[in-house]
């Protein structure tokens, strides 16, 4: 997978997260990792009223996207692991990243 192509499915995952589509946000997840979601949300600040794809680390065969998510009382940098599933590029792995700020 090239860097267009993770940064506009990461860009389009991180509206989701804003835009609060959940049906978007689980189908960029891996199916194995769906069960998992709420977790994962739990460190997202409440609401989420902004988020920026700060980065793309392309791979083969996972890239890593970090993307900072920001709500009304701080931010999240979510490091985000994604890999061709299905014919699309999906989250394998996401975790709080380590913030400079």
């Amino acid at each position: 997978m090239d860097e267009t192509t993770i940064r506009d499915h990461a860009q389009a995952h991180a509206d989701a997260v804003v835009n609060g589509d959940m049906d978007a946000i689980t189908e960029d997840f891996a199916e194995e990792l769906r069960p998992q979601l709420r977790e994962i949300a739990r460190a997202l600040p409440r609401p989420v009223t902004g988020a920026e794809v700060m980065s793309i680390e392309t791979g083969d065969p996972v890239s890593v996207a970090l993307i900072r998510y920001a709500g009304e009382t701080g931010g999240v940098t979510i490091r985000s692991e994604w890999q061709e599933e299905d014919g699309r590029p999906r989250i394998v792995k996401a975790e709080p990243a380590s913030d400079p700020d």
